[in-house]
């Protein structure tokens, strides 16, 4: 295994997006508007792997996500690796993984899919720290009641989620 990971910014009509990405694939990536020097940090920090700018598998996912955001792509091909969760947290990010463009699950529902019914609050850290916001796409999973819950810190964030899940509504539209 290679000592470096790679790592980019770029912009989008959210806000600035980093990301970083190991010889596995995608390791991490900040919801637009985090500072990305921080996510450089944590994954020296986590990994103990050397930081190098830019390279094909973060080109990569960047033009994914600039798509995806676009309203021009709705699921995403890239390798991911997940080294940064381990245990319920990972088992439910990928439950979330799979819950398809255009749909929503509650915290519940995800927990019962990870395969520990009653486990909502757990689903709900998880999803709080989630490495690979936007591909894994946390943005889809609401309280029981329907309403959003909260997204990547506080009433800012509450904001990007809905406008993410106005993304994929069926008018396709931000608010």
């Amino acid at each position: 295994m290679s000592g470096s990971f790679s790592h980019t910014v770029f912009d989008t009509e959210l806000g600035p997006v980093a990301l970083a990405a190991t010889d596995e694939g995608v390791v991490r990536v900040s919801l637009p508007g985090s500072d990305p020097d921080e996510l450089v940090e944590e994954v020296i920090a986590r990994t103990g792997l050397e930081p190098v700018e830019g390279g094909e598998k973060v080109d990569q996912a960047a033009y994914q996500i600039e798509d995806f955001l676009a309203g021009k792509r709705k699921d995403f091909d890239l390798p991911l690796d997940l080294r940064l969760v381990n245990g319920f947290h990972r088992k439910a990010l990928q439950a979330v993984s799979k819950i398809p463009f255009g749909e929503t699950r509650s915290y519940g529902e995800v927990a019962e899919i990870a395969g520990s019914p009653g486990a909502a609050r757990a689903v709900g850290t998880a999803m709080s720290v989630n490495p690979i916001a936007l591909i894994i796409p946390c943005h889809r999973v609401v309280k029981s009641d329907g309403s959003i819950g909260g997204y990547g810190g506080g009433k800012s964030g509450s904001r990007l989620k809905q406008r993410l899940l106005d993304l994929e509504s069926p008018q396709g539209t931000f608010s």
